[in-house]
């Protein structure tokens, strides 16, 4: 029970720091909840790109480093 009130305590910190960091804390809630939407779209976004485009290059790169050393890729 003690470890989870740390984690709780823990969060809560993190979260005030980043109220702090971005300034957050001044603006009112509605504010707050569109500018973590804002967060979220561009934080999915540029997980969207890594995984469909940087992946999709690398995998051809990852098989002809295989393909270099004599393994052949299952």
């Amino acid at each position: 029970m003690d470890m989870i009130k740390k984690i709780q305590q823990y969060i809560k910190y993190m979260y005030i720091r980043y109220l702090l960091v971005t300034e957050l804390y001044m603006v009112e809630t509605w504010e707050q909840i569109l500018i973590h939407l804002l967060f979220l779209v561009l934080f999915i976004g540029f997980w969207y790109f890594n995984y469909s485009i940087l992946m999709s290059g690398i995998g051809p790169l990852k098989l002809q480093t295989l393909g270099d050393m004599g393994i052949q890729a299952a």
